[in-house]
């Protein structure tokens, strides 16, 4: 309620009004971490006087970002847009919400001058459902390298990140002692042979992770060799770097080659980091990336607290490849032509009555898990 007084010492009439503080998680997920709004009397006046009628615009569109949409950037020339980007930098208000809009409208352009991004969010507070939502693009406007460290996720968001169809690199850790846990109640961030089954039927059935390339795994105990047989399945991945993962080493105990996959020649050091290692896969031999993400720019997103890699020693670090037989160009044609072959050998026989397929889609497959 607006209430107005009188300042008897100066004169001056006012309207005073008193409002309750918005809760920070109103409006999404978005703004829990950063600000939508221009700092306090952000260039309000220059040094000859009143700024300008441009000027006066831009403050007016950038003090709440939160009423900037990709509509609205759409109708607005690049010319006056980088001069919006480049007040941005001056208020320090280039937010995650900016950047993802700019890549989107300005594909072109917007490369040229932020090819990388990154945010890093050591305490989580909200699902992890939500700060996977904050990273996808299903125009593939940008490319996602995601580190989820030593958080906590639900089996289901787990799966969810088979959605991410702009995702290229992805390193999931786990706590090194589970007894720190206080609430028994909250899964670990974990995987296991099951969701990465998902994973392979969601490849082969929905078309997803078709830009994944490099996959980093730490204390992941619940993982068996008969992971890598789903993971062979993702058509662009490339490398896996498993760090104390003891189902998978025990594939390679006795051998260099396993279910598509064989130990590096010369192995990456346990600090590198998951940007590091995407950026060594676009430098290998059969690394680089497909046309459409070639050039887009990259957001380097990490939720949980930093994983220390430094106490690893070497035997419990992992580097694989795929093998050279395994290097499919096109999964689809290669899955067709196995079936091709498979019908050609029983149509001596008697003929096949084929049954319909049922197929499920992400958002069936998710539901098997809530």
């Amino acid at each position: 309620m607006a209430v107005r007084k009188f300042d008897r010492a100066s004169g001056q009439a006012y309207t005073e009004s008193v409002s309750a503080p918005a809760s920070e998680f109103s409006n999404g997920p978005s703004w829990i971490h950063e600000t939508p709004f221009l700092p306090i009397g952000w260039e309000e006046l220059n040094d000859d006087g009143a700024p300008s009628l441009m000027h006066s615009a831009m403050r007016k569109l950038l003090l709440d970002q939160r009423n900037i949409t990709v509509p609205l950037l759409a109708n607005v020339p690049w010319k006056i847009a980088s001069y919006l980007w480049d007040c941005l930098g001056r208020s320090q208000k280039r937010t995650l919400h900016m950047w993802k809009f700019f890549a989107t409208v300005y594909p072109d352009q917007f490369r040229e001058i932020e090819q990388y991004r990154s945010m890093k969010i050591e305490s989580p507070r909200v699902s992890m459902r939500e700060y996977l939502g904050l990273v996808k693009s299903d125009s593939l406007s940008w490319r996602v390298v995601l580190t989820l460290g030593a958080s906590y996720a639900r089996v289901p968001e787990l799966v969810g990140i088979a959605e991410i169809k702009n995702l290229v690199a992805l390193e999931v850790a786990a706590l090194a002692r589970v007894e720190k846990i206080q609430d028994e109640t909250i899964p670990m961030t974990a995987l296991n042979d099951r969701i990465l089954r998902t994973w392979s039927e969601l490849t082969r059935t929905a078309g997803a992770f078709p830009h994944l390339r490099v996959l980093v795994l730490h204390r992941q105990t619940s993982l068996s060799r008969t992971s890598l047989r789903y993971l062979e399945t993702l058509p662009s991945l490339r490398s896996i770097v498993a760090f104390e993962c003891p189902g998978i080493a025990s594939a390679f105990s006795h051998k260099t080659e396993a279910d598509g996959w064989e130990i590096m020649a010369q192995e990456h050091s346990p600090g590198d980091n998951l940007y590091d290692y995407y950026r060594m896969s676009l430098a290998a031999v059969n690394g680089p990336e497909s046309p459409t993400l070639a050039e887009s720019p990259i957001l380097d997103f990490r939720v949980g607290q930093r994983i220390n890699k430094g106490h690893s020693a070497a035997q419990s670090v992992l580097c694989l490849q795929r093998t050279a037989a395994s290097r499919i160009v096109n999964p689809e044609l290669h899955t067709r032509k196995r079936k091709e072959q498979s019908s050609e050998a029983a149509s001596g026989a008697r003929k096949a009555v084929m049954r319909p397929r049922v197929t499920k889609s992400i958002d069936d497959m998710l539901k098997d898990f809530w």
